[in-house]
């Protein structure tokens, strides 16, 4: 059994976190690879029972994720999950810039990069996974919501760079850099280096994942729609040009992706592909492998 559970953030969490997802593994006798393409969201995650294998592709090796890791944002398909066992995993997926705001990370030095999260956050990665130890889903978010919403009354403040990416998110990619450069009040060259800096890559690689994830996940949601018309609703050249971006992302086609797509989040495609009142429960969301 592989089940992925999705909840929106509390009210006033909304510009940090874009939501919360539990995965839950019951599987013996048999491994599912859970592959991790480019992402434009970095992520904390909590392991609690057996421990997840991670593939380096760069390394060749395999290694046990730590009970609590730091993920930055991705540009590429960097390693692949192996589950198996018996485990869970509560992740915190926030907005583009919402870890850099509440933990003051520098998100460029976190770009294609995990680490094990004391090493990160210090004794609060090791107090929260204390916290949710065998707690429910909703009360693993109840307590999550409650930590972060006292962090936030200190963070950063939201500035133009904080605007332009969630703009970029929302929009699926498809925006004018240059026009968001002038509603942050900035030069073209001043926005790119302020929003590597605070995002962890530069605006156009990040519109260009950012469109890819809003792509994919709208064909998820209407298995109907052609791959032709996806790629027209959001701005690709031609179908070509997307293949080209789910490639250099990915690794693979866009139906292959789509594929492994369905088997990690099966019960959620299916609420969204039905139209169920469950289908819309967590707002702008985006179904990040």
């Amino acid at each position: 059994m592989l089940r992925s559970r999705f909840h929106s953030p509390a009210r006033g969490l909304e510009q940090f976190v874009r939501f919360y997802v539990q995965r839950e593994v019951r599987i013996r006798g048999a491994v599912v690879v859970h592959p991790v393409p480019a992402r434009a969201a970095a992520m904390i995650e909590f392991v609690f029972g057996d421990m997840i294998h991670v593939f380096d592709y760069g390394q060749g090796i395999y290694r046990k994720s730590p009970p609590v890791v730091v993920v930055g944002p991705q540009t590429y398909r960097r390693v692949e999950l192996r589950l198996h066992g018996a485990l869970e995993s509560f992740v915190i997926m926030f907005q583009p810039d919402g870890m850099r705001r509440l933990f003051s990370l520098p998100m460029h030095e976190l770009t294609d990069q995990d680490y094990e999260g004391h090493s990160v956050l210090g004794s609060f990665s090791s107090h929260v996974r204390e916290r949710l130890g065998n707690e429910s889903f909703e009360e693993r978010v109840r307590l999550v919501d409650e930590m972060l919403l006292r962090r936030s009354l200190r963070s950063a403040s939201f500035d133009g760079i904080s605007a332009a990416s969630h703009r970029i998110i929302r929009s699926g990619g498809r925006v004018e850099l240059a026009a968001l450069a002038d509603s942050a009040g900035l030069g073209v060259r001043q926005f790119e280096r302020r929003f590597i800096q605070q995002v962890g890559m530069s605006p156009k690689r990040f519109a260009r994942i950012a469109r890819f994830e809003a792509a994919l996940e709208t064909k998820a949601r209407f298995a109907s729609r052609s791959w032709t018309d996806v790629a027209h609703d959001f701005g690709y050249y031609d179908q070509m040009h997307m293949i080209h971006d789910f490639a250099e992302f990915t690794g693979e086609t866009p139906t292959e992706t789509l594929t492994q797509l369905e088997t990690v989040f099966v019960d959620k495609i299916k609420m969204m592909r039905s139209g169920g009142p469950s289908a819309t429960a967590v707002a702008n969301s985006r179904l990040i492998l």
